[in-house]
C-alpha cells in the first residue's frame, strides 16, 4: 500500500473514531524511502493526533531531510521533543535552525528556552548574548538581566497572603473520589518540601496515591503532587497552570496593590479558559493554587492518550492569545509520553496546604470565591468525553492537504537521526495448531465474569478470535491474569489454539499461584491497547491496594462460581453481535439519509431533463412516481 493511500485510510479511521484501527494502519506505513515533504508533514500530524509522538518525530526528521529550508518543521520537531521531555534534543534541533537563520531573534529565544528546560543555564545565557551580538535586538538585554537577577537568588515569599487553612475533614467516599479524579502515574506520587531558607520543591515517593496519602494531604500533614502520565502513556485529567511570571513576581512581591492587580488578571485569564472549554463541551473547574495563580482542571470519563490530551490543551490555550507577558500558562500533561524510568512533570493537587504560603488550595466560583463544600463538590464534577476531546482537536486544527507525489528514493543526505534506531514492526512466525480444544469457555462463569468486567482482556480475546493472531505482550497479559482462575489454563490454551502465531512453549499446564499481574503492569506491557480501550476500573482501596483484573472474579459468590451465567449463548459473542448490530444499524441509517439526498437530486435532474429512464453501465435506472408522492427509483440490471 502506498504511503498516501495508507494516510488516507488512517485519517478516515480517525474520523470514524476507530482509533485502534488507525494506529494499526499508521504502524505499518512505509515512508522512509519516500521523498515528499508534504506527505511526511501530513503523517506527522496524523501520528501526533494518535499519540504516536515518537513516530511523528521520525516523520518530521524525514521532512527536514527532504526540505531542510522549512523553518516551521524544525520548530515543530523541537516542540515534540520538549513534549517528550527530551529538551536536549529540542535544543540540538533549534541550534541547527539558528545556524541556518542567524538573523532571526525569535530562533535564539526558542533555543534559549529549550536550554533552560534542559537546565543548561550557562548555555542559555550564552545564546542570549550571541543573539544580542548578531541581531542587535534589545530584548536580549532584558533576558540577560533577568537571568542574572534570577540566578542571584533574589526571590521572596508573598508576605501579604491571607491565611486559608480552615480544616477539612474527609470521609472515606471523599477520599476514594479524590484518588480516582487525580490518579496519575501508578505506584508513585510527589511530596512537597520546604527548606529553612524558604526554598521548596518535590520529592518522588515510591508508593501509590491511596486514601491514606489523600487523607494526610487534605488534613495538611503533608502536601502532594501527581505525575499525570500513566505507564501506558494515558492520562485521567489535563490541567492549565496560570501563574504570575517570575520577573513580574519579583516586582509585585513588595507591593500589595500591584500583587492584587496581577492576581485579578490571572484569575480573569483562568476564567476565560473556563469559557473556552465550555464552548467546546468540555467541563472545567478552577482552583486557587494557594500562592501565585490558579489551576483549571478537566477530568476524563475514561483515560485518553497523553499526546491527545496535550494537543487538545495546547489548542485550547491558543484561544487566549495574545497572552500577557507577565502571566504564564503551563499545560499538563507536559509530555506526550514518558520513557521507562521517567516520571514526567508533576502538578500539585488541590485541597492541600501550600508549604510556601501556608494557604490551602481550594476550588472557587469565578463569581463568589471559594466553594463552601469542597469535598462535596468533588462528588459532583462532570467529566469530559473522548468525543468532546477529539471533536475539539478536529475543529481547532487546520485541515491538512494530502500530497500525492511519491518519489521512491531519497537523496544521499545525512539525517539528524539513525533510521535503524526507529521502532520496527517484526513479522510473527506461523506455528502449527497442535492442541485439542475440550474446554467450553462459554460455560465458565469465572472466565465470563472476567471478560465482562475487564474491557482490556476482553479486547485481547476478541482480537485473537477475529484475527487469529496474538502478540507476546498480549500473551503474557492473558497468562498472568486468566491463568490464575480455576479453569484458567484451559481458557488460555483455548484462545491460543485460535492463533496461528501462538508460541507452543507457552501453552499452560497448570493453574498459576501467587500474585496475578497488576493493572499498572498490564498498562505498561500493552499501552497500544490500554491507551485506546478504557482501563480505569475503580476498586475498594481500603481492601485492595493491589489492583488486578482478578478482583472482579473474587467478587463472585460461591453459587455463581458453580452455576454458569444466566445466558445460554456465548456472552462474548453476544456482546460483539450486539455491538456489530448497532454499528450496522447506524451505518444503515446514515446510508438511508444519504440515499434520500441523492434520490432528491436525481428526481430534480430527471424532471429538468424531461425523462423517466436513463441507461447506465449496469442497467436501466427508472424513476417511478405517483401523483403527490415522492419518486421511487429502480435499477433493472
Amino acid at each position: 500500500m502506498s504511503p498516501d493511500t495508507s494516510l488516507a485510510r488512517a485519517r478516515a479511521a480517525i474520523e470514524a473514531d476507530l482509533i485502534d484501527e488507525a494506529i494499526n494502519i499508521a504502524q505499518t506505513r512505509e515512508t522512509r524511502d519516500t521523498v515528499n515533504v508534504g506527505l511526511h508533514l501530513d503523517w506527522a500530524r496524523a501520528l501526533e493526533d494518535l499519540g504516536l509522538v515518537e513516530q511523528a518525530a521520525l516523520e518530521l526528521n524525514l521532512a527536514i531531510r527532504d526540505a531542510p529550508e522549512r523553518e516551521q518543521t524544525y520548530q515543530k520537531l523541537a516542540e515534540i521533543y520538549l513534549d517528550m521531555g527530551q529538551a536536549s534534543k529540542a535544543a540540538k534541533t533549534l541550534g541547527r535552525l539558528v545556524e541556518r537563520y542567524p538573523d532571526k531573534p525569535e530562533f535564539y529565544e526558542l533555543l534559549a528556552a529549550a536550554l533552560k528546560e534542559a537546565r543548561q543555564f550557562d548555555a542559555a545565557l550564552q545564546v542570549y548574548q550571541n543573539g544580542l551580538k548578531v541581531t542587535d535586538d534589545h530584548r536580549f538585554k532584558t533576558y540577560i538581566r533577568d537571568m542574572s537577577f534570577i540566578d542571584s537568588g533574589e526571590e521572596h515569599e508573598a508576605s501579604e497572603q491571607p491565611p486559608q487553612t480552615a480544616s477539612i475533614i474527609p470521609r472515606k467516599n471523599n477520599l476514594i473520589t479524590f484518588c480516582s479524579l487525580f490518579s496519575g502515574r501508578e505506584g508513585v506520587y510527589a511530596r512537597q518540601w520546604l527548606s529553612p531558607t524558604g526554598e521548596s520543591g518535590y520529592t518522588p515517593i515510591q508508593e501509590p496515591l491511596n486514601i491514606k496519602v489523600a487523607e494526610n494531604h487534605i488534613l495538611g500533614n503533608f502536601t502532594v503532587g501527581a505525575y499525570p502520565v500513566r505507564l501506558d502513556n494515558t492520562v485521567n485529567f489535563m490541567a492549565f497552570d496560570f501563574d504570575i511570571a517570575k520577573f513580574a513576581l519579583n516586582k509585585a512581591i513588595t507591593s500589595e496593590k500591584l500583587w492584587s492587580n496581577l492576581m485579578r488578571r490571572v484569575l480573569a485569564l483562568g476564567c476565560r479558559m473556563l469559557d473556552i472549554c465550555s464552548a467546546n463541551q468540555i467541563p472545567a473547574y478552577i482552583e486557587d493554587s494557594g500562592f501565585k495563580g490558579y489551576h483549571v482542571w478537566v477530568f476524563m470519563e475514561s483515560p485518553i492518550p497523553a499526546g491527545v490530551a496535550k494537543k487538545c490543551a495546547d489548542l485550547l490555550v491558543t484561544g487566549l492569545t495574545p497572552l500577557p507577558q507577565d502571566i504564564t500558562v503551563e499545560v499538563f500533561p507536559k509530555q506526550t509520553n514518558v520513557r521507562t524510568g521517567g516520571l514526567g512533570n508533576l502538578i500539585k493537587l488541590p485541597l492541600g496546604i501550600h508549604k510556601r504560603t501556608g494557604r490551602r488550595s481550594v476550588f472557587i466560583s469565578p463569581d463568589s470565591g471559594p466553594l463552601t463544600d469542597q469535598l462535596g463538590f468533588l462528588e459532583t464534577v462532570e467529566k469530559a468525553s473522548k468525543r468532546s476531546i477529539y471533536g475539539t482537536i478536529q475543529r481547532m486544527s487546520a485541515p491538512a492537504a494530502i500530497s500525492t507525489k511519491t518519489p521512491t528514493r531519497p537523496p544521499a543526505e545525512d539525517l539528524p537521526f539513525d533510521l535503524d534506531d526507529q521502532p520496527q514492526t517484526q513479522p510473527q512466525p506461523r506455528l502449527p495448531r497442535d492442541v485439542q480444544d475440550s474446554y467450553d469457555m462459554d460455560r465458565d462463569p469465572e472466565f465470563q465474569q472476567l471478560m465482562l468486567k475487564c474491557p482490556v482482556l476482553r479486547y485481547i480475546v476478541d482480537k485473537a478470535n477475529r484475527t487469529g493472531a496474538i502478540t507476546k505482550d498480549e500473551t503474557m497479559a492473558l497468562i498472568h491474569s486468566v491463568g490464575h482462575i480455576k479453569n484458567g489454563p484451559d481458557a488460555v490454551n483455548a484462545i491460543f489454539q485460535r492463533c496461528s502465531n501462538a508460541d507452543p512453549t507457552l501453552f499452560m499446564k497448570s493453574q498459576l499461584k501467587g500474585n496475578p499481574v497488576s493493572c499498572p503492569k498490564i498498562r505498561l506491557r500493552i499501552p497500544d491497547i490500554t491507551s485506546v480501550i478504557p482501563c480505569n476500573c475503580t476498586f475498594d482501596m481500603t481492601v485492595n491496594l493491589y489492583p488486578t483484573p482478578l478482583i472482579h472474579v473474587r467478587g463472585l459468590s460461591g453459587a455463581e462460581k458453580i452455576t454458569p451465567l444466566g445466558i445460554t449463548v456465548d456472552s462474548l459473542q453476544f456482546q460483539n453481535l450486539v455491538q456489530d448490530y448497532i454499528k450496522l444499524r447506524k451505518q444503515l441509517r446514515e446510508t438511508r439519509m444519504l440515499l434520500g439526498k441523492y434520490e432528491t437530486r436525481l428526481e430534480n435532474f430527471f424532471d429538468e431533463a424531461g425523462v423517466e429512464t436513463v441507461q447506465t453501465p449496469i442497467g436501466e435506472l427508472r424513476m417511478n412516481r405517483k401523483p403527490g408522492e415522492k419518486a421511487v427509483f429502480s435499477l433493472e440490471i
